[in-house]
């Protein structure tokens, strides 16, 4: 972590005065919520905790996102729907049977709409003992007053550079694999879809594609920097009207990202377009 505001749920949990739910704002929502199920680990330990002790599977269900009482609702296609909410409600009927709390983690809650927001209120103004809600997002202020209020704020920062870096390295790998190694180029694709490839970073990784190829795309025009992308010299060759097809190709894909749709499938059908 690049600041220590998460660790606060943690001092609160040991000092017995653990709050019913939290409003995080972040600049990057899958590291948060990579870092908060950490923590969400330590507090429903029923040992003492040591990361990676193996000595039970909590731990592993809460990383993987299997774990029954534990909830993450993410955006369906534009918006968080009141029936998604509806459903987390029906699943807390009932006591945790693995963990000490029943957990929620609303992911791009800025986008809970009217009628959703309404539906989640009943959690926040009568909170139930055992129930742990939080709301991750790009912005606090998109976020309802009648939610912020019920919450406790907390702001986490992280370092820019680190999170760059990855869209970088995926995007590069990404277009070497689909252009001179055609055949592995699906498998890389399942390589990277981990629980931490959300559509926020393939846009990112989208974005990062339509800058590399527009760079070579200038080439044919205008003499460039051969040290930049140095693992993509191969581009140069490319001509200019296959570098403008690959640039309306991701672009199409990228608006796509907009509705509900599947990240593997996009990928492979960016390679399988790409062919």
């Amino acid at each position: 972590m690049d600041n220590q505001q998460l660790e606060c749920i943690l001092t609160s949990y040991r000092e017995e005065r653990l709050s019913h739910a939290f409003l995080i704002e972040t600049n990057n929502q899958e590291q948060c919520l990579k870092d908060l199920k950490k923590i969400l680990c330590e507090i429903n330990c029923e040992q003492e905790y040591v990361q990676d002790c193996f000595k039970c599977n909590l731990c592993h269900l809460i990383e993987l996102e299997n774990l029954p009482s534990l909830i993450i609702v993410r955006p369906d296609g534009q918006n968080i729907r009141k029936e998604q909410v509806l459903d987390l409600k029906k699943k807390f009927s009932t006591i945790p049977i693995y963990s000490k709390y029943n957990m929620y983690i609303f992911m791009a809650s800025e986008r809970l709409n009217a009628s959703s927001s309404n539906t989640i209120l009943k959690f926040l103004e009568e909170p139930e003992n055992g129930i742990l809600g939080f709301f991750i997002t790009n912005n606090k202020e998109n976020i309802i007053e009648t939610i912020k209020s019920r919450c406790q704020i907390l702001v986490q920062l992280y370092d820019e550079k680190d999170s760059n870096e990855e869209v970088n390295q995926i995007a590069i790998q990404l277009i070497s694999e689909v252009h001179l190694s055609k055949e592995m180029a699906l498998l890389f694709n399942k390589s990277i879809l981990t629980n931490d490839f959300s559509k926020e970073l393939c846009q990112k990784v989208f974005q990062k594609m339509i800058e590399i190829y527009y760079y070579f795309y200038k080439s044919q025009f205008y003499e460039q920097d051969n040290n930049l992308y140095s693992e993509l010299n191969f581009l140069f060759k490319k001509s200019s009207d296959l570098l403008l097809e690959q640039i309306q190709l991701v672009q199409l894909l990228e608006k796509e990202l907009n509705y509900n749709v599947n990240l593997n499938l996009l990928l492979d059908r960016f390679v399988l377009e790409t062919r």
